[in-house]
C-alpha cells in the first residue's frame, strides 16, 4: 500500500461478475482495504457458522448480515479469499446480500474449517467462521487384510503381543471405538484389549487367555473386527493366523519299553540284530530322534553299536558265550534340541552257544617274580612254570594234549592227570652260552576237527656268578714322570664280568703289600683308573709294580688280578721307535673277529711316564681306518674285530700304527694284512642259459659256445672246470674242461636233423671241490646249412650313459639283419644285476636299475640276435660306459674338525696340518683343492697350500693377542655344479711359561662306554704348583675347562681336577672328544698368563645299543628266472661299530623252500622255480641280528616278493571243438551264432585274449574281444550244409602265444527241434580192439531215434541240444 506499506489485500467481489468489473472494483476500495486491516481503529463484527458435512451443492450455511454490530446494514460486501483457504472454490457468497452457500458437497475429512472476512462499503468488517461438522461416513480399515503371528507354546497367560490398528478418518465418536474376535478363538485362548492413543487411535494388544499347546493345536485363525461409534456403526475386518511355535517339551517315546533278541556266539561283525524305534510329539530338531547305547551303564566294551539314525543294533565285535551269555543295552533316545530330552529302553541280547572254543591255559611261572626265568644255575628237574589247561566246551571236546616245542632240548614237560602240567628243566643251563629260549606250548583238543591254542614266550635264563671279571690283559705297563702332583693321572685298567647285574658289577682295589709301594698309588674303585696318591720317588724304586683286585658283586663275590708295572721316568726327550717300519702279515679271510694276528713294538728311551707307549689305528696312503681291526691301546696287538671277506671286500688292508710316549710324541709304523683265500665260494654259472646255432655244413673241431662261470675264490679255489651231467651230455659235442669251449667233433654235422635242438646241460667244479648250485643248460639249434644267422651291423657297439639316467633312458639302439624277419633280441651276459634291458623288437637298450658310476664305471655286456624257426643266432659286444656326473661331496678324513696345540715360539714355515679329504667322483669331478675361508688377520698368520692341503704356519704366534685360532678349510671339487665341505681346525696357542703351573702329560687320553651315568668321575687331571709354599707368593690352584669345542658335555671340579660326565654320551652321534684343561692360579683369576694346558682325549666306545634297520621291504622278480638267480638284497643298517655293527642274516622256515639268503650279504636266490600262476607273491621274515659277542640284538622284517608274469601260458579254448546246429531259415544275418572263448592262466597283456579266424572265411565274422560268430550273409545262400571255421586265440604277450580251435556249423533247411535223450547216463562196456565205426550205443531221443557210433579222434561229431553222459 503507497500510504502504509504494507502488503495489499485483494478483495474479491462476485466471482460470477466479470474479470473486468472485479479488478475495477478491487481498484477502487484498495485504498479501503488498507484501511480495514486488522489493527486499525474500526470495530470488527465475528459470526460463525457450522453445517454438516456431505450437504448438497447451494445448501444455505449462513448470512454475512448476521455478523454486524446492531444498527448496521449493507448493501454490498467484498470477500477477502487467501488462496489455499478454499472459500473461492468451496462457497457461493452473494455479495450484496451477504448469503454464504455451499458450491459443493464439502468433506470434514478434506476440510473442517473455513475462515474470510467480510467487508461493508462503510468499512465494518466482519470475521466470518464456518465450521464442518463431522457424520459418520468413514469407516475404521485395517492396514493389511490378513496378518500371520507367531507365538511360542508355553507362553504365559497375561503375555501382550501389540497389533496393528483399525485407522478411521472420522473424529470422535465416529472414530473406531472397540475390537472383537468374531471367529476362530478355539477354547477362547486368546481376548483383545485396547488402549487409546494422543492421536485418538485406538490401538489393540493381542493377549494369551490360555495356555497354548502346539502338540494339541498348532495354528489358530482368528477373524478380528474393528467398529466405530456411528448409528448404524461401521466396521472392518481383518484374518490373523496365529503359528504356535514348538519348544522342547516332549520327550522322545520308545514304542515297547523293553526289547529282546537271540543270536548266535558265532553272528559275524557287522549283522542287524534289531530295531529300536522311538518317537517325538516335537517338531524339527526339538523331534528328530537319535539313538545312542548308553556306555556308562550296559556294554562298556562296545560289543554293539546302534544306528543313530534307524536306531538299528548291529553287531561290532565277536562275540563268546562263554564270556557273556546275556548282554542288557540301556539304548536312549534323544531329541536333536539345544537342551535334549532323554528316555532310556532296554535290549536284553541272549548269546546262544556255538561250538568256537579252543583250550585255554594257564601259565604261572615258578619265579620269584613270576616273570618267565630260571636261573643259569637250575638242575635238571627244576620247574621252571605251572601249565593249567581247560575247554570251555563240554564232553570229548574238553580231552586236551599239551605238547612243549622249542627250547634247543633243555627243557621238558611232565604231567600227572592231564590237567596240570609242569615245564622243567631237562639239561644244564649256561647263561653265557645262551640268555633266553624260546618255547611254545601248544594244547590241542579231541574235537573234529580238533581246535588248538598255543603260547609261545621267551625264558630268560638269570645269571648266576658263575665267571669271576677278567682283565683286557693279566700285565700293564705304564711309564709316567717322577715329577708329578699327588693325584696324577697313571692309566686306566679294565676288567669284564660276562655276568649280569650285581655280578657283572665291578669293583677295582689295590692289593696292599709290604715293600710293593702300594701305598704310591690309589684306583676309582668303578673305572679303574690309577692315579698317584703321594708324591713319587724315582731313587727308591724306579720301577714300582702294584697289583690291581677286580672284584663283582656276586655273593659270593668272584675275583682275579692284575699286575701294573709303573716305569718312572724324569724327561721327555725320546720318541718311540718300532722294531720295524713295515710289517707284513698273511691271514685267512676266515679268521675269526677277535684273532690277534700282529703284535707290533715299538720303544721309548726315555723314562718314567714319556717312555709309555699306546698304539692306535691310523689311515693309510690314500686308504681309511680300518673298522676291521683293533690294536691292544697298550700291548700292541692287532686283532679282527670284524668277519674277513676277501671276495666281497679287499683283498688286502694298508694302515699305519701310531706309536705316542706319554709325553705325546709319536712315531708311525706301515702295517700291510694280505687276506689268503679260503674255498668258501661255489662257481656260479652266468649266464645260466646258452642258445646258439650251428649250420649243418658245420666243420668238425668248430668252436660252438663257451659256457662261463666264476668263483670268486683266488688261485686252485678258484679254478673252474667244467663236465656234462650225465643225461645231459651230446655225443657229437665235446667240451673243454678247463676253459668251458664245446666244439663240435662229429665227422659229418649232416648226422643232424636241420631244424631240430640238442640240450645238454653242463656243471662247474672250483678246485677246492665244491660244485654250482645251479648248472648251466645249452640249447643247440642246428639250422640248414643255407639259413644264415643274424648279423649285426656292428661286431662291437660303444654307448655311454649319464649315471644319473633315468629308468626307461634309451642309450642307443642294436641292429641285426636276417633273412627272416622276426627277429628278436635278448641281453644273454654281461649284466648279472640288470641294470639294462633290451627291446625284443627294435633292439632298444634301456636303463632298468639306477646307475652308479662310482660303484660300476662300466660293463659289456653280450646281445644276442634269434631269427627263424629252430632259431639261428648272432651276437655282438655292447660297451656301455657309465660316465661320471658330480654327485659326491668332498669328504675330510678322519673327521671334519681337529684341535692342536701350538706353542707361541713355533718357526714361520713350519707345516702345522695336513688336512685330508677324498672325493669318490671321477676325472675333474674328483679334483680337490683347498682354501682358507677364514678372516684375513687368520690367513696372515696361516697359509695352505691347495693341491696338498699342508698348513703352514706363516706369522708370528702371540699368546696374548691371539690365544686361538679357528681355521675353517673349505674343499671344493672341479665339478659342475661345484660341491664343497667345511672342515674345522682349532689352534691353541701355548704360552711361554717359566714360573707357572705345569701338568704332569700335556696329553690324556681316556675311554669311556657310551651310556656312562651322568655325573660320574673319570679322571682327574693334576698339574705342578711351581710357587713356594710360605714364601708369601704362593696360590693354589684351580682348574678349568676352556669354553669351546666339546666342553659342554664334561665338567670339571675346579680344586680337585676331577673331570666328570654333564651329558649323555652316544657314540652314534659322536665318538671322540677333545677338552682343553687349564690349571691357573686362584689369585690370577684366569687373567694373566701363568697358567698351565693340557689336552684331554677321550673315546667312547661302543655300546651294542642299536638293533639292526631294514631297508626297502617290497622287490619283484619274474617267474622264469633260473634256479640260483638273485632275487633281491635286503640291507639293515646297525649304528654300533665293531662285531656289534656287523649284521648276520637268516630267513624264516616258511620261506626256505623256495629261497636262500647269504647270511653275510643279504642276498636272497631262488631255490625252486617261481610260477605266478601257482603263488604270485611270496610274505616271508628275515631276520637281522648283530655279532655282539655279549649281547646281540636283532629284529625281523616282513619282505613281500611279488612274481612278476611272463608270458609262459598260452590261451587255451574252454570248448574244443565246438558243434552248433542251426536252422537256416530261422536265423538272420549278424545274429551271434556261437561263441568260441578261450581263458589264458597269464596276467595282465599276457591273459588278455583276441579273437581271429586263422584262414579268410566268407559268410562269416568273429568279434576279436568276446569271440562271438555272426553270419554276415544269409544262410540260404550257402552251398555247404556243414562249415569248419578254424579260430586262432592270441594274447598279447611279447613274443605272443596262441592256440587254434574248430567250431563246426551244421546249416538245417528245416527248424532244428532238438534232441531228447531217453536216459541222461549211461555205462557201457567196450573191448579195447573193437573196430572203427561199430555202433554200441543206441540213445533213444524224444523226438527221433538216432545211433550214436564211435569214431576216431580226428573225425568230425555231432553236438545235441541236449546232452547225455556215458563212461567206457
Amino acid at each position: 500500500c503507497s500510504c502504509c506499506g504494507k502488503e495489499m489485500i485483494p478483495l474479491v467481489t462476485n466471482p460470477q461478475k466479470p474479470p473486468a468489473h472485479r479488478e475495477k472494483v478491487g481498484c477502487v476500495f484498495s485504498r479501503i482495504s488498507c484501511l480495514l486491516w486488522p489493527g486499525s481503529a474500526l470495530v470488527l463484527g465475528t459470526l460463525e457458522l457450522q453445517l454438516d458435512e456431505e450437504q448438497p451443492a447451494g445448501t444455505i450455511v449462513g448470512d454475512i448480515s448476521a455478523g454486524l454490530p446492531p444498527g448496521i446494514t449493507a448493501s454490498l460486501y467484498f470477500i477477502s479469499d487467501h488462496e489455499g483457504t478454499g472459500v473461492g472454490n468451496d462457497l457461493d457468497i452473494d455479495e450484496s446480500t451477504g448469503i454464504i452457500k455451499t458450491a459443493k458437497v464439502l468433506d470434514r475429512e478434506l476440510r473442517d474449517r473455513y475462515n474470510f472476512i467480510a467487508v461493508t462499503m462503510t468499512g465494518v468488517t466482519v470475521e466470518v467462521t464456518i465450521k464442518v461438522n463431522d457424520i459418520n461416513d468413514h469407516a475404521p480399515t485395517f492396514t493389511r487384510k490378513r496378518a500371520t503371528f507367531k507365538i511360542p507354546e508355553q507362553t504365559a497367560i497375561g503375555t501382550r503381543f501389540s497389533l496393528e490398528p483399525a485407522v478411521d478418518a472420522d473424529q470422535g465418536q465416529f472414530t473406531t471405538q472397540g475390537y472383537l474376535i468374531k471367529d476362530g478363538n478355539v477354547g477362547q485362548a486368546f481376548t483383545l484389549e485396547t488402549r487409546k492413543g494422543s492421536s485418538e487411535v485406538l490401538y489393540l494388544d493381542l493377549v494369551v487367555n490360555a495356555i497354548l499347546d502346539r502338540e494339541k493345536r498348532s495354528t489358530y485363525t482368528l477373524s478380528l473386527e474393528a467398529f466405530d461409534g456411528g448409528s448404524p456403526k461401521r466396521t472392518d475386518q481383518m484374518t490373523l493366523d496365529i503359528i504356535v511355535q514348538d519348544i522342547n517339551d516332549n520327550a522322545p517315546v520308545f514304542n515297547q519299553s523293553r526289547y529282546h533278541a537271540i543270536i548266535s556266539e558265532n553272528l559275524q561283525p557287522g549283522s542287524n540284530i534289531l530295531q529300536v524305534f522311538a518317537t517325538d510329539a516335537d517338531e524339527g530338531d526339538n523331534g528328530m530322534v537319535l539313538y545312542e547305547i548308553n556306555r556308562r551303564q550296559s556294554d562298556p566294551d562296545r560289543y554293539f553299536v546302534i544306528d543313530s539314525r534307524t536306531g538299528v543294533i548291529t553287531l561290532n565285535k565277536p562275540l563268546d558265550f562263554e564270556m557273556r551269555r546275556v548282554h542288557e543295552l540301556v539304548v536312549q533316545a534323544q531329541d536333536n534340541a539345544t537342551q535334549p530330552e532323554v528316555t532310556n529302553a532296554f535290549v536284553t541280547i541272549h548269546v546262544r552257544d556255538y561250538n568256537d572254543n579252543q583250550p585255554t591255559m594257564t601259565i604261572i611261572f615258578l619265579s620269584e617274580d613270576g616273570s618267565p626265568r630260571i636261573s643259569e644255575g637250575a638242575q635238571p628237574g627244576q620247574y621252571v612254570a605251572r601249565i593249567s589247561v581247560t575247554d570251555p566246551d563240554y564232553g570229548e571236546y574238553a580231552n586236551v594234549n599239551v605238547s612243549l616245542e622249542g627250547g634247543d632240548g633243555k627243557f621238558a614237560l611232565t604231567t600227572k592227570d592231564s590237567i596240570i602240567y609242569l615245564i622243567c628243566v631237562d639239561q644244564i643251563l649256561d647263561r653265557e652260552e645262551r640268555d633266553t629260549y624260546e618255547l611254545r606250548v601248544m594244547a590241542t583238543d579231541s574235537g573234529t576237527p580238533p581246535l588248538r591254542a598255543e603260547s609261545s614266550f621267551i625264558i630268560q635264563v638269570t645269571d648266576v656268578n658263575d665267571n669271576p671279571p677278567l682283565f683286557d690283559q693279566p700285565v700293564y705297563r705304564q711309564v709316567i714322570p717322577e715329577v708329578v702332583f699327588p693325584g696324577s693321572f697313571v692309566l686306566q685298567v679294565t676288567a669284564r664280568d660276562k655276568d649280569q647285574g650285581p655280578n657283572g658289577d665291578i669293583n677295582y682295589s689295590i692289593l696292599q703289600g709290604q715293600g710293593a709301594y702300594s701305598d704310591w698309588f690309589s684306583i676309582d674303585s668303578i673305572t679303574g683308573i690309577i692315579t698317584t696318591l703321594s708324591q713319587l720317588d724315582y731313587e727308591k724304586n724306579p720301577n714300582p709294580s702294584i697289583t690291581v683286585v677286580a672284584r663283582d658283586g656276586g655273593k659270593p663275590p668272584l675275583s682275579s688280578t692284575a699286575v701294573v708295572n709303573i716305569v718312572l721316568q724324569d724327561i721327555n726327550d725320546n720318541e718311540p721307535v718300532f722294531e720295524r717300519n713295515f710289517y707284513n702279515v698273511s691271514i685267512k679271510e676266515n679268521t675269526a673277529p677277535g684273532t690277534c694276528i700282529l703284535e707290533v713294538t715299538a720303544t721309548d728311551a726315555d723314562g718314567g711316564s714319556f717312555g709309555s707307549v699306546t698304539y692306535s689305528l691310523g689311515s693309510g696312503i690314500n686308504s681309511a681306518v680300518p673298522s676291521q681291526f683293533t690294536i691292544g691301546k697298550e700291548t700292541g696287538q692287532i686283532c679282527t674285530s670284524a668277519l674277513l671277506d676277501r671276495d666281497q671286500g679287499p683283498a688286502s688292508f694298508d694302515f699305519t700304527v701310531t706309536a705316542v710316549d706319554g709325553g705325546g710324541l709319536s712315531s708311525v709304523a706301515y702295517v700291510k694284512v694280505d687276506l689268503v683265500d679260503i674255498n668258501d665260494n661255489r662257481p656260479a654259472f652266468y649266464p645260466v642259459s646258452y642258445a646258439v646255432s650251428l649250420s649243418t655244413q658245420s666243420a668238425p673241431g668248430t668252436s660252438v659256445v663257451r659256457v662261463t662261470a666264476y668263483d670268486p675264490d683266488s688261485g686252485e679255489n678258484g679254478r673252474i672246470t667244467y663236465k656234462t651231467v650225465p643225461g645231459g651230455a651230446s655225443p657229437f659235442f665235446t667240451l673243454n674242461k678247463d676253459t668251458g669251449w664245446q666244439k663240435y667233433f662229429s665227422c659229418s654235422c649232416r648226422q643232424f636233423n636241420a631244424n631240430s635242438v640238442i640240450p645238454m646241460v653242463i656243471s662247474a667244479q672250483d678246485g677246492g671241490g665244491l660244485v654250482a648250485l645251479v648248472n648251466a643248460r645249452v640249447n643247440i639249434s642246428v639250422v640248414a646249412g643255407l639259413v644264415a644267422p643274424p648279423v649285426f651291423e656292428q661286431t662291437q657297439y660303444y654307448f655311454t650313459a649319464a649315471e644319473d639316467a633315468l629308468r626307461g633312458t634309451v642309450i642307443g639302439i642294436v641292429q641285426a639283419s636276417s633273412t627272416s624277419k622276426d627277429i628278436s633280441y635278448t641281453i644273454s651276459s654281461g649284466d648279472p644285476a640288470g641294470y639294462f634291458t633290451v627291446d625284443p623288437e627294435t633292439g632298444a637298450l634301456r636303463t632298468s636299475l639306477p646307475l652308479d658310476h662310482e660303484a660300476q664305471s662300466a660293463l659289456d655286456l653280450e646281445v644276442q640276435a634269434r631269427s627263424g624257426n629252430p632259431p639261428a643266432f648272432g651276437q655282438t659286444r655292447v660297451h656301455i660306459t657309465i660316465a661320471d656326473i658330480n654327485d659326491n661331496p668332498p669328504v675330510f678324513l678322519p673327521s671334519s674338525s681337529e684341535s692342536l696345540l701350538l706353542p707361541e715360539h713355533t718357526e714361520m714355515g713350519t707345516v702345522v696340518y695336513r688336512v685330508q679329504a677324498e672325493d669318490r667322483d671321477s676325472g675333474a669331478n674328483g679334483q680337490l683343492s683347498f682354501d682358507l675361508s677364514s678372516p684375513s688377520g687368520i690367513q696372515r698368520t696361516f697359509s695352505i697350500e691347495r693341491s696338498s692341503g699342508e698348513i703352514r704356519l706363516v706369522g708370528s704366534l702371540n699368546y696374548e693377542t691371539s690365544p686361538r685360532y679357528d681355521l675353517q678349510v673349505v674343499a671344493k671339487d672341479s665339478g659342475v655344479p661345484q660341491l664343497s665341505a667345511t672342515f674345522m681346525l682349532v689352534v691353541h696357542v701355548q704360552a711361554e711359561n717359566d714360573h707357572g703351573p705345569v701338568f704332569d702329560t700335556l696329553t690324556y687320553r681316556v675311554e669311556l662306554k657310551e651310556g656312562t651315568p651322568i655325573n660320574t668321575r673319570f679322571l682327574q687331571v693334576r698339574a705342578l704348583n711351581r710357587e713356594t709354599p710360605g714364601s708369601g707368593h704362593f696360590s693354589p690352584l684351580a682348574y678349568h675347562l676352556r669354553p669351546d669345542g666339546d666342553a659342554a658335555g664334561f665338567g670339571i671340579a675346579a680344586d680337585s681336577g676331577w673331570l666328570f660326565v654333564k651329558s649323555a654320551l652316544d657314540r652314534e652321534v659322536k665318538d671322540m672328544y677333545l677338552l682343553t684343561v687349564l690349571a691357573i692360579y686362584a689369585k690370577d683369576g684366569g687373567l694373566l698368563p701363568n697358567y698351565a694346558k693340557a689336552t684331554v682325549r677321550i673315546r667312547v666306545l661302543d655300546e651294542n645299543d642299536n638293533v639292526p634297520v631294514f631297508g626297502r621291504l617290497y622287490y619283484n622278480v619274474s617267474e622264469d628266472v633260473p634256479i640260483g638267480s638273485l632275487v633281491l638284497e635286503v640291507k639293515a643298517i646297525d649304528l654300533d661299530q665293531g662285531p656289534n655293527s656287523q649284521v648276520l642274516y637268516f630267513l624264516s622256515r616258511g620261506s626256505q623252500s623256495m629261497f636262500i639268503i647269504d647270511q653275510n650279504t643279504g642276498r636272497i636266490i631262488t631255490a625252486a622255480p617261481l610260477d605266478r600262476e601257482r603263488t604270485a607273491s611270496y610274505t616271508f621274515e628275515v631276520c637281522a641280528t648283530d655279532s655282539s659277542p655279549a649281547n646281540p640284538r636283532n629284529s625281523t622284517a616282513q619282505v613281500t616278493v611279488y612274481i612278476q608274469d611272463v608270458n609262459d601260458n598260452a590261451p587255451f579254448f574252454i570248448q574244443d571243438p565246438l558243434i552248433v546246429n542251426i536252422s537256416a531259415s530261422s536265423v538272420s544275418s549278424r545274429r551271434v551264432l556261437a561263441t568260441m572263448r578261450a581263458e589264458d592262466k597269464d596276467f595282465g597283456a599276457n591273459g588278455s585274449v583276441f579273437y581271429r579266424f586263422a584262414n579268410p572265411v566268407r559268410g562269416f565274422t568273429i568279434n576279436s574281444l568276446t569271440g562271438d560268430i555272426q553270419a554276415t550273409e544269409k544262410l540260404q545262400t550257402l552251398t555247404q550244409s556243414q562249415r569248419t571255421l578254424i579260430v586262432q586265440a592270441m594274447d598279447q604277450g611279447n613274443p605272443a602265444q596262441s592256440s587254434l580251435g574248430v567250431v563246426i556249423i551244421y546249416i538245417r533247411e528245416q527248424s532244428y527241434r532238438g534232441i531228447r535223450f531217453s536216459r541222461t547216463a549211461r555205462d557201457v562196456s567196450l573191448q579195447e580192439n573193437a573196430a572203427k565205426g561199430l555202433c554200441d550205443i543206441i540213445f533213444q531221443p524224444f523226438y527221433l531215434e538216432i545211433s550214436a557210433c564211435i569214431m576216431e579222434m580226428k573225425s568230425q561229431c555231432k553236438m545235441f541240444q541236449h546232452s547225455m553222459f556215458f563212461t567206457l
